[in-house]
C-alpha cells in the first residue's frame, strides 16, 4: 500500500483507496503514476482547486497494487488473472464492470482493518487509456488521460454523496440534487438559492434527447424533432453530443436541416477517446420539423477506427425561453428517459450534470461534505 495524501490517522478520516486491475507485474510504476495523477487532480486540480479541495481535510488517499497476468481491460469477459476482473460490455466506451466484486469487497475490508492504511471507498482503476467507469459500491474508472479524472470526480459523486444523475435522458434522479416540481416552494436546497424571494422553474425544453451509440462507418445517423421554436419565445438553444474515435473536427459533419454546425472551437485534435461537444444556438430554431444528421466526412471515412468504432453516442437539443437565467442556484428542469421532469440546483455548473465541468455545484459540494462527516461518525462509533 502506498500513501498519496494523509489528512488524519486511522478512524479519523475517510480513506479513498485505488486498487490496480489489468496492470502486469512490470507496470507497478505505471499504476502508481496513474493513481497519483488522479488523486492529485481531485484534491488539488493543479492550483489547489480540485473538486474535492473543500473536503481535503476529511480524506486520505491510498493505492494498492496487485499484479495481473496480462495488461489491459476485458471485453465482454474479464482478462485471465485480473484481480477484480474489470471488463466492458462490447467495445463501446461507456460502463466498466467488475467480474469479481467479492474480491474487491474483501480487499477493501482487509485494508480497512490493517494497522497501516485504510479503505472506506474502493476505487478500481483499470489499465486502459480510454473512457469508462461506474459508480456505486465501488468507484470504477480507467487511466484515460483525457477522461479519467473527469470520470473519477463524477463517479465518486455517485458513490460518496450519493446522488443520481443531473443530465437529461437518465433514469435515476434522487439525492440532494433532485427535487419534484411540486416542491418548487420547498426545495431541499432552499438555503443555497441565489434569489430565494423569486423562485420559479427555469424555462428550458429538450425536444431531442437520444443515446444512439451508432457506428458512423455503417452510415449516417439522423433524427427528426419538433422544437418549441423561437416564435413561441424560445430564442436560444444548445446542441450537445458525444463522440468516440473521431480525432479531428474535420472528420465529422453535424447538420441541422442540412446546414453544418461549426465544430472547430474548443476541439482538441488527436484523441480517439470519447469527447463531448457543445454548440450554442444563439438565435434559436424556427418552428416546424427539423432534421439532424451526423455523418463522417471523406477524411473521417478514410481514418482507421479506434476502439469502439466511430460512434455518435449521445445527442441532445435544448431550448431556452426568453426568461431563462443561468449562472445561479435555482430550479432547473431535467428530463428523464420517459420525459418526466425533476429539478436540479444549477444549469450547467455541476460535474454531476456536465462531466467536463471541474467542480460540484454548492448543493452537491455541501452534500459531499455532509456525507463524509456521516461516514466518519459511523467509523468512530463502529
Amino acid at each position: 500500500m502506498k500513501l498519496f495524501r494523509l489528512a488524519g490517522g486511522a478512524g479519523a478520516r475517510v480513506d479513498l483507496t485505488f486498487f490496480a486491475d489489468g496492470y502486469a507485474a512490470a507496470e507497478e510504476g505505471k499504476f502508481v503514476r496513474d493513481a497519483r495523477a488522479l488523486a492529485a487532480d481531485i484534491v488539488g486540480g493543479g492550483g489547489g482547486g480540485g473538486a474535492f479541495a473543500h473536503v481535503a481535510d476529511l480524506v486520505n488517499l491510498w493505492a494498492v497494487f496487485s499484479p495481473s497476468e496480462s495488461s489491459g481491460l476485458g471485453k465482454d469477459a474479464p482478462l485471465p488473472g485480473a484481480p477484480y476482473g474489470l471488463y466492458r460490455h462490447g467495445p463501446e466506451l461507456r460502463g466498466v464492470y467488475p467480474a469479481y466484486p467479492r474480491r474487491a469487497r474483501a480487499a477493501c475490508a482487509y485494508w480497512r482493518e490493517a494497522a497501516d492504511g485504510g479503505c472506506d471507498q474502493a476505487i478500481l482503476l483499470g489499465n486502459d487509456a480510454l473512457y469508462g467507469g461506474l459508480g456505486g459500491e465501488f468507484t470504477i474508472i480507467t487511466a484515460s488521460a483525457k477522461n479519467g479524472a473527469e470520470v473519477l470526480r463524477h463517479e465518486l459523486g455517485h458513490s460518496l454523496i450519493p446522488v443520481g444523475e443531473e443530465y437529461d435522458g437518465g433514469e435515476v434522479y434522487d439525492g440532494v440534487n433532485a427535487e419534484l416540481p411540486a416542491n418548487i416552494f420547498n426545495l431541499s436546497w432552499s438555503a443555497f438559492l441565489t434569489d430565494p424571494e423569486h423562485v420559479a422553474i427555469e424555462d428550458a425544453r429538450v425536444p431531442l434527447q437520444a443515446y444512439p451509440w451508432h457506428d458512423l462507418d455503417a452510415g449516417a445517423w439522423s433524427a427528426l424533432f419538433t422544437p418549441a421554436s423561437k416564435s413561441a419565445g424560445y430564442t436560444r438553444g444548445l446542441v450537445r453530443f458525444s463522440l468516440s474515435s473521431i480525432p479531428a473536427s474535420t472528420h465529422i459533419i453535424v447538420a441541422l436541416n442540412g446546414v453544418p454546425l461549426a465544430l472547430g472551437a474548443g476541439w482538441q485534435d488527436g484523441s480517439y477517446d470519447r469527447r463531448w461537444v457543445q454548440v450554442p444556438l444563439p438565435f434559436g430554431l424556427a418552428e416546424g420539423e427539423w432534421n439532424v444528421t451526423v455523418a463522417l466526412s471523406a477524411a473521417g471515412r478514410a481514418e482507421p477506427p479506434g476502439q469502439g468504432g466511430k460512434m455518435v453516442s449521445s445527442f441532445e437539443v435544448i431550448e431556452y425561453g426568453d426568461t431563462f437565467e443561468g449562472g445561479k442556484v435555482g430550479a432547473y428542469p431535467t428530463y428523464d428517459v420517459r420525459g418526466g421532469m425533476t429539478l436540479r440546483p444549477t444549469n450547467e455548473e455541476c460535474l454531476m450534470r456536465d462531466v467536463t465541468y471541474p467542480k460540484f455545484c454548492p448543493v452537491c459540494a455541501h452534500g459531499l461534505r455532509e456525507a463524509l462527516l456521516r461516514r466518519l461518525e459511523d467509523k468512530q462509533h463502529a
